[in-house]
């Protein structure tokens, strides 16, 4: 019987590691970063960011003549 225990609580550990590398963290939200009066503004400060390493992409989002640099 403690060999059966043994075996059965060795393969549910090894089924959930399986579980769990197939698993990605999720994607951050996208933060609210600045407000431009120019599209061309957003996109050359968004850049920056990236070039700089400050994130990984960016999104200009244009709203009441408005742009909003999300990150």
């Amino acid at each position: 019987m403690r060999k059966v225990r043994t075996l059965v609580a060795a393969a549910m550990l090894a089924g959930g590691l399986t579980l769990s590398i197939g698993v990605a963290p999720a994607e951050a939200a996208a933060t609210l970063r600045n407000v431009y009066y120019y599209d061309w503004d957003c996109h050359r400060v968004g850049a920056l960011g990236i070039d700089s390493g400050w994130w990984t992409s960016y999104q200009c989002v244009p709203q009441y003549n408005l742009w909003f640099l999300y990150a």
